[in-house]
């Protein structure tokens, strides 16, 4: 770790603070060193060096040490803080691929409803619209079938106008055909239950010197006439020579 590596410097610091001196004392002692009679031996060396050093400041400088560190970050810190890191990067990874799911779960559903209410929608008017077209073209049929009888209608009031037009025509030419062989007699004698016929034959023959027979006259009948005089006769004649001879003697 870079505080145990830091701790390793400082001690190394301190001893080698600590080896001047130390050289120091071992000139003083080679100055002062017996003869080659009182030579010593490495150990005796090694345990005066000991000896020298002063334990007291190597104390303090590892509490200094210690004291410094215990600010410091350590290993399981920082495997602490990276393991937070990954897990609030992965949360709000996590997070986020919910809330896309759920919002395209959402858009998915809705646009769904919509796509099942457009296509609902759209099948009654279509189902309307093939009865509006049904319905039409039956109307259609129907108004060519009217057409049609219309059509035959006015073709029928047509000829029937056409025939009333020639009937009228041909009742005109009958009745003027027929009118000239009718004879209209004002103040004919009436009588309560008269033969007209025998009537007027008799008065023919015997008033006007004309000779008719009685099968000479096809229809006889009395007409209303003014209230307070007699009914006028009308005479239709089996032909027009007959009426002429009549009406030749009525006029004279």
């Amino acid at each position: 770790m870079p505080g145990d590596n830091k701790g390793v410097r400082t001690v190394q610091t301190m001893l080698a603070s600590k080896k001047p001196g130390s050289n120091d004392s071992s000139k003083d002692s080679a100055k002062e060193k017996p003869s080659k009679q009182n030579k010593r031996s490495h150990s005796d060396v090694a345990n005066e060096s000991v000896e020298g050093i002063d334990l007291t400041g190597i104390q303090n400088d590892l509490s200094e040490i210690k004291k410094s560190l215990e600010g410091t970050v350590t290993k399981t810190d920082l495997n602490s803080a990276m393991v937070n890191l990954v897990q609030q990067k992965d949360l709000k990874s996590l997070v986020s691929d919910i809330v896309q799911k759920l919002l395209n779960h959402f858009e998915e559903k809705i646009t769904s409803k919509f796509e099942c209410k457009i296509r609902e929608a759209t099948g009654k008017l279509d189902d309307k619209l093939d009865t509006l077209m049904i319905e039409n073209e039956d109307l259609r049929e129907r108004i060519r079938a009217k057409d049609r009888v219309i059509e035959n209608l006015v073709e029928k009031v047509g000829d029937n106008n056409n025939r009333s037009i020639d009937a009228l025509k041909l009742a005109n030419y009958n009745e003027q055909y027929s009118r000239k062989h009718n004879i209209r007699m004002l103040n004919f004698p009436e009588k309560r239950g008269e033969n007209l016929r025998k009537a007027f034959v008799e008065l023919v023959n015997s008033d006007l010197n004309v000779n008719i027979e009685p099968s000479d006259v096809l229809a006889i009948h009395r007409i209303p006439g003014k209230e307070g005089y007699q009914k006028p006769v009308i005479v239709k004649d089996r032909n027009t020579d007959t009426k002429i001879r009549i009406m030749r003697q009525k006029n004279p």
